[in-house]
Formats: C-alpha cells, sequence, structure tokens
C-alpha cells in the first residue's frame, strides 16, 4: 500500500497535516487485482470510482503520523496473513483470563447507615439498598440486599468494619468460572468463536496424546 498524498486538514492547525490509515492506497501485485475485486460507484459516469476497495484497513480512523510544512513520508507497507503459532503478533487474543464467580451471602442483616456504607463505599456494585417491609426489620428504615455478585472482585474491605466483618460471607462458587476474552487484529474474529475454536485445538490435541499414548503402549506390547 501506498500513502495518499492528500490529507485532511486539521481545524484551527491549519499547517498541519493528520495521515490516518485511511489514506494508504492498494497497490495490487501480479494478478491480485483479478483475485479481489473493488466496488464501484453505478451511478458514476464512466463507472471507475471506486466506493468500495477490495483490500483496506479494517479501522480507518488510526492516526500514522502529523506532519508539518515542508515533511513528507514515503512508505510501502506489506501485509502477511498468518497465525499466533507464528508468531504472537497474529494471535487474535490480546488478553485472556478466568476466575471463579463470586459468592456472596449476608449472614446477619445490614440496615440503615451501615448498609449505605457497604453499598457504596466498601463493595459498590455487589449490594443495593432496598426499603424495610416486613415486621421483623422494624424499625429500621432500609436494610443492604445481595444484588450483583458478579461484580465482586473479592477485595474483601467490609473486613474493615468488625460488624460488618461478621455479618457478610463472600467465597467463590468451585464450579463455576467466568471467562474473559479481549480480541484484537481487526475483530475478525468474536470472543465466542475464539473460546471455541481454542476447545476444539485442544480437544484435537488431547486426542492426539491419546493416540500416541495407545500407540505406545500397543508397540510395547502392553495393550490387553
Amino acid at each position: 500500500a501506498s500513502a495518499a498524498a492528500a490529507s485532511i486538514d486539521i481545524p484551527g492547525r491549519p499547517k498541519t497535516k493528520h495521515v490516518y490509515s485511511r489514506d494508504l492506497e492498494w497497490a495490487p501485485q501480479g494478478d491480485q487485482a483479478s483475485k479481489f475485486n473493488d466496488s464501484y460507484d453505478p451511478n458514476s459516469e464512466n463507472n471507475g470510482v471506486v466506493i468500495a476497495p477490495a483490500i483496506k484497513p479494517i479501522h480507518d480512523d488510526i492516526l500514522l503520523a502529523k506532519l508539518r510544512p515542508g515533511q513528507a513520508i514515503e512508505l510501502e507497507a506489506h501485509a502477511r496473513r498468518g497465525t499466533g503459532r507464528d508468531h504472537a503478533k497474529f494471535s487474535p487474543v490480546a488478553t485472556a483470563s478466568y476466575r471463579l464467580m463470586p459468592h456472596v451471602q449476608i449472614i446477619k442483616p445490614v440496615y440503615d447507615e451501615l448498609a449505605d456504607e457497604l453499598v457504596n463505599l466498601y463493595e459498590p456494585g455487589v449490594f443495593t439498598i432496598e426499603k424495610c417491609t416486613s415486621e421483623k426489620d422494624k424499625p429500621h428504615d432500609r436494610k443492604a440486599v445481595v444484588s450483583n455478585p458478579y461484580a465482586c472482585t473479592m477485595s474483601r474491605n467490609y473486613m474493615r468494619n468488625a460488624t460488618l466483618k461478621d455479618s457478610i460471607y463472600i467465597g467463590r462458587i468451585p464450579n463455576h468460572f467466568i471467562f474473559s476474552i479481549e480480541s484484537v487484529g481487526g475483530g475478525n474474529l468474536s470472543p465466542g468463536v475464539i473460546l471455541a475454536e481454542a476447545l476444539r485445538v485442544l480437544k484435537e490435541k488431547c486426542m492426539r496424546v491419546v493416540r500416541l499414548a495407545d500407540e505406545s503402549l500397543e508397540a510395547d506390547g502392553l495393550m490387553e
């Protein structure tokens, strides 16, 4: 690809030119033009106005450089397709992690000002305030209830308060995993697809190990 000569004027800074990824123009090599067809404007008189290039950056708003008067860039960029096995830069995942689902319980009721502290100070997002309506809650006005255990970061800040320490229990559910996957590389693969493909590859590797183990045992005459 080559960078287009024309750039966009920046309001308030007429002498500064910003070069974005959308300024890169695809230069077909060999028979690439026949393999990847551009989309042309059908309303154009000569039908020669390209409205959708076949090869272009996924994100067109990436700032590449800022040019001042007298400055220019001569750039030739080459795109190559690869996999994460070849190099980490081809991996569609930036961060993949997991944690156990928090298990939050209110052992003893938490009321009024103490409930406000728990909700807004110690564990924000995990608890909410609820009006007291039952007879057993009188004469209290409000109480804390668990609303979103997923938001718990296991900080246990509430344990700094002696009363809350005996009123709240936070643990983990051992068989409930929360996966977090951040996809990169232009968004070609969604996190759900990445997880499914990763599990498929892992399954194939496990089956390969089992097969190799069976073949080794059979060669040693240990298979029944």
